[in-house]
């Protein structure tokens, strides 16, 4: 254990034979105890401050491992956030080649569907361009029948019938009268 400055300074001596002088020895003491003291005091004063900086230390040490756990907290979620981000931009990316197959068949779809139609109207209107011409004939083998020789003769028949039967039913008609 250390001397203190107060016990340097009670420190009491016997007398002896021949023993050193008392007044000396006394202003000896003095001193050493006034050195001891203003050692001893910034010993205290170096202890105080030691701890003092130690608990500084211990509070900047905490602040790392603090500031560390942020940082490791931080990056974890900069990688969480990422992955995430990837995972729902892979999501996106499939979704919109799904999208995009989707509106492929239906544009494949809709070029059968338009072939089709366009075949089958097609083949309706030669069917009708067909009837056309059928009918183009037939009108012109009425025509012709109209402006030939026999319907000539058929029509001056029945002018002649015509003409007759007037003449009959007039007669008819004037004897009834």
């Amino acid at each position: 254990m250390m001397l203190t400055p107060v016990e340097v300074r009670n420190q009491k001596f016997e007398k002896g034979f021949r023993g050193y002088r008392e007044q000396e020895v006394n202003g000896f003491l003095f001193k050493v105890a006034e050195e001891y003291e203003e050692l001893y005091r910034e010993n205290v004063e170096l202890k105080e401050r030691l701890q003092r900086l130690e608990f500084e230390l211990a509070k900047y040490r905490k602040m790392e491992e603090t500031l560390n756990q942020s940082l490791l907290l931080a990056q974890q979620t900069a990688e969480e956030v990422k992955a995430k981000a990837g995972q729902e931009a892979d999501l996106m990316l499939q979704e919109a080649k799904k999208s995009i197959a989707e509106m492929f068949s239906i544009y494949e779809d809709i070029l059968k569907r338009l072939h089709v139609f366009k075949t089958e109207m097609k083949s309706y209107l030669m069917a009708q361009v067909e009837l056309i011409d059928n009918n183009e004939k037939r009108i012109n083998d009425i025509t012709n029948f109209f402006y030939s020789r026999d319907m000539k003769e058929i029509l001056d028949n029945l002018s002649r019938v015509a003409g007759k039967d007037r003449v009959a039913n007039a007669g008819a008609g004037s004897r009834e009268g």
